[in-house]
């Protein structure tokens, strides 16, 4: 059945239609990443006439930087909660690994969505992305023996890596065939967290040697 489309006119009903659109956007970029997904997909699904999303987004690319704030938010809280001395580098891969959109937008983030929005919303973005580093900072330094300057180092690290590494161990189906056909290259595709682990524990080697 096609949607009726009614302006929101109410501020209950403006945030309800914002959260709308919000929820619509995770739900359809969460299964087939958010490279493929449109303003209009986005729209359809929150029951909002395309015309109409400039009322409360200024572009499809701030919808998804707004979910990468609230990414920053909830993962920097799960690794709060979680973690242990022993295992800073199992809880921050898992933890990462529960969030697959935060992974694909820790990738997307810096190479479009920062670019194609307004100065607004890009402040709005690095303050929420900034309260959770002092989250991560203060759960990290007051478990271990990093500095908050190395738990800085190894936060930056890992998630510019858990971006990467994420759109590499989720190929589009094209890559998927390559991989399945030839096994010469389909190392390229390794188990996300298992590596993510991996090389975040070398990083924390790293960051914990008396030469720092």
């Amino acid at each position: 059945m096609p949607h009726t489309f009614q302006r929101a006119r109410s501020v209950e009903a403006k945030e309800e239609r914002t959260a709308a659109l919000l929820t619509a956007a995770r739900a359809l970029a969460t299964p087939q990443g958010l490279r493929t997904v449109t303003l209009t997909e986005i729209a359809q699904a929150a029951g909002v006439h395309v015309s109409g999303v400039r009322r409360y987004f200024g572009s499809r690319e701030e919808i998804f930087l707004t979910l990468a704030a609230e990414e920053w938010t909830a993962w920097a809280h799960a690794v709060e909660a979680r973690l242990e001395p022993a295992d800073l580098a199992g809880t921050l891969a898992e933890t990462l690994a529960e969030r697959p959109l935060f992974c694909d937008l820790l990738a997307h983030v810096p190479l479009s969505l920062e670019r194609e929005v307004s100065a607004e919303a890009v402040h709005a973005y690095k303050l929420a992305a900034l309260a959770a580093l002092e989250v991560l900072l203060d759960a990290i330094s007051g478990v271990t023996s990093l500095s908050r300057e190395a738990a800085q180092d190894l936060v930056a690290a890992v998630t510019s890596i858990a971006g990467s590494l994420w759109q590499i161990s989720h190929p589009p189906a094209t890559l998927a065939r390559l991989y399945a056909e030839d096994e010469r290259v389909a190392h390229a595709a390794s188990d996300f967290t298992a590596r993510l682990a991996r090389l975040t524990g070398a990083l924390v080697r790293g960051l914990e040697s008396p030469r720092r």
